[in-house]
């Protein structure tokens, strides 16, 4: 019952980093101005590419070898990867405040204030992922729930507080972000035990998490390709105002691509069990599992009939084609239920080789299609290519199952 509730705390977490970024996106989508809002949804793209080479370096190693290798001294290990976080948040802030400068000249304002306020955020979102995930280590999904809870009211206070103002920007609302992941960050660090034990050598921690982390690196951004770089390329050859229109509909998808994704750290313990006990059974968990991911999925189906009416509700009629794009990226969460049970099959197989695969063919494919479909469909042509990435990785897990 215990394991029970940790991994009900842990879908928690992860329902409620899909509903920050679910309400953030919508509000940011009603308050600033359409091509503001595309520079602001194109930056975070980005930031998410950085935030796989952070995820893969640091915070996955930490969840092997802080419950293992230095769980006697964790206190120390843990001050290793907050001083090595910082630097590299410093080098991310010099990145992004180059890409600034640069649009500056170019006279493109919206991009400069984009990732001039990145610069300043996105070291303190990244240090807020790390030590959400100190918790976990320390069996305390509860306060990774907590520090969520916290990042989620200051945030919005914030950006509701700037928007009354007249001072919320493309820049303002990275700022928001940013000191609400600071301050939730603390929270946690606050409340975590401290920690003590002999000191550890920062180079075996550097060699160690770079041995483990290259390949989870690769595996972070093959898998950032097919769901992100469809609205990079449509800000890039169509527009800001053309990104926005994309990303407003996909937000409304937010709330359960994330969950179909928490959901499977459920799966993927069931189905490795019940490889015990035959594939056959195995199999018949991951056809379970595609059952119960599909149900959120299904439930937008709900919405078709009255789409125009709730999506204009929803942004208050500044997006009047947004309609037309949420139907055309309907399939996109269906086609995420099978991708999710596919892999709960293959991880459960330690077949996470064949994962990898998977990811690079939807690359591929994405990379192939995408310039073309985006010059010739804009926004449609990104649609489909959001969809041929998901459908791509889907059907390659599924030939190669074999059961």
């Amino acid at each position: 019952m215990a394991w029970a509730g940790k991994g009900f705390w842990a879908v928690v977490v992860q329902a409620l980093f899909a509903g920050t970024n679910f309400l953030v996106n919508i509000l940011l989508a009603r308050w600033l101005e359409p091509e503001g809002y595309g520079a602001f949804a194109l930056g975070y793209s980005l930031f998410l590419l950085l935030g796989t080479l952070h995820t893969a370096l640091w915070t996955e190693p930490m969840m092997v070898y802080g419950a293992k290798r230095f769980r006697e001294a964790f206190g120390p290990y843990r001050r290793v990867l907050i001083g090595d976080h910082w630097r590299f948040g410093f080098a991310a802030s010099l990145l992004f405040l180059l890409c600034a400068l640069v649009f500056a000249n170019l006279g493109r304002q919206e991009l400069a204030l984009s990732f001039g306020g990145l610069a300043v955020a996105a070291p303190a979102v990244l240090y807020l992922w790390l030590v959400q995930r100190n918790a976990y280590v320390h069996l305390e999904p509860r306060l990774a729930a907590f520090g969520g809870v916290l990042y989620l009211v200051i945030y919005l206070l914030l950006a509701f507080f700037l928007l009354r103002l007249g001072l919320l920007n493309e820049a303002t609302a990275y700022l928001a972000m940013g000191l609400a992941a600071l301050l939730a960050g603390k929270a946690i660090l606050w409340r975590l035990p401290k920690g003590t034990g002999q000191a550890v050598d920062p180079r075996e921690v550097r060699a160690l998490h770079w041995a483990y982390g290259r390949w989870a690196l690769l595996a972070g951004l093959l898998s950032w390709v097919p769901a992100n770089l469809p609205l990079v390329v449509l800000a890039g050859l169509k527009g800001l105002e053309a990104s926005a229109l994309f990303r407003a509909p996909y937000s409304l998808y937010m709330p359960v691509l994330p969950f179909q994704t928490a959901l499977n750290s459920l799966f993927l313990p069931l189905v490795a069990r019940r490889l015990a006990t035959g594939p056959e059974e195995a199999w018949g968990w991951t056809k379970r599992a595609l059952l119960i991911h599909t149900v959120p999925a299904a439930m937008y189906l709900l919405v078709v009939p009255w789409v125009e009416p709730v999506v204009g509700l929803v942004y208050g009629g500044r997006f009047p084609e947004a309609a037309k794009v949420f139907l055309w990226l309907l399939p996109v969460p269906f086609l995420a239920a099978a991708t999710n049970a596919l892999e709960a099959w293959h991880r459960g197989r330690e077949r996470s080789g064949m994962v990898a695969k998977g990811y690079a063919v939807a690359a591929l494919a994405t990379a192939l299609i995408l310039p073309l479909a985006v010059a010739w469909g804009g926004v449609w042509g990104a649609a489909l290519s959001l969809a041929l990435g998901k459908g791509t990785l889907a059907a390659v897990l599924y030939l190669n199952r074999e059961r």
